[in-house]
């Protein structure tokens, strides 16, 4: 599926607010950011036809929030400089106006806010919105969670294989060959092992602290790189 910019043509997503981890501009601490930025008072518009799925102010930081089920994915929208006119249960196509955008909420200036969400629960899980709005998205789209689970490893496998590190099958059980597709991937030693220097090379492949603990910040890049197909 994909998505039309909800901001103007002359707007741009923040550089220093992309989707993955980034220093939060307020608690200065590194934070994973579940979508991405756009500076500037503007018009903000729906990105695809779906249904006003959530219409409210956000307490946790979001301000005048929005979000749209499309079906497959739900787009959210936050900071609004006011509150919507659309209503919980509209149909909307895309590019209707939902509202200007603003510095409602944990907020350092004006702006918006955009995340996409894989639909489930009532907020989903995050996914990279560049990847919908480029139209690149793959199939399947691992959801950015932080946890090593059989999905992400099944994802692991099928890319490895596909870089011709030979993983085997792509059944989502990491084995002695998929340790050594990873190892070959990362330039470690070739024994099968998935020792501590396997896991520090991997972080170091990822652009993460090569510490040798596989946490969520590794996990979470992984997917992300996952989703983009840059394995």
């Amino acid at each position: 599926m994909k998505l039309q910019t909800p901001w103007p043509a002359d707007k741009s997503i923040n550089k220093n607010s992309p989707f993955g981890w980034r220093v939060h501009p307020i608690s200065k601490k590194k934070k994973f950011h579940n979508g991405v930025d756009v500076a500037g008072s503007f018009p903000v518009t729906a990105a695809a036809d779906g249904v006003v799925s959530h219409v409210g102010y956000s307490r946790t930081g979001g301000g005048h929030t929005v979000l749209i089920d499309h079906g497959e994915i739900v787009t959210v929208y936050y900071h609004g400089a006011h509150a919507t006119a659309l209503k919980k249960g509209q149909r909307v196509q895309a590019g209707d106006f939902i509202y200007k955008s603003g510095t409602t909420g944990a907020s350092t200036g004006n702006h918006l806010h955009f995340e996409v969400r894989k639909r489930g629960g009532r907020w989903g899980n995050v996914l990279d919105p560049e990847l919908y709005l480029d139209g690149k998205a793959p199939a399947p789209v691992n959801n950015v969670s932080g946890k090593l689970d059989k999905a992400t490893w099944k994802q692991w496998q099928t890319a490895l294989n596909k870089a011709g590190h030979s993983a085997g099958r792509p059944d989502g059980i990491p084995g002695k060959m998929t340790y050594a597709a990873i190892q070959r991937w990362a330039g470690a030693k070739d024994d099968g092992i998935l020792g501590v220097n396997t896991r520090r090379a991997v972080q170091s492949k990822l652009g993460v602290k090569p510490d040798g603990i596989w946490g969520k910040m590794t996990i979470s890049e992984l997917q992300r790189r996952l989703n983009k197909g840059s394995i």
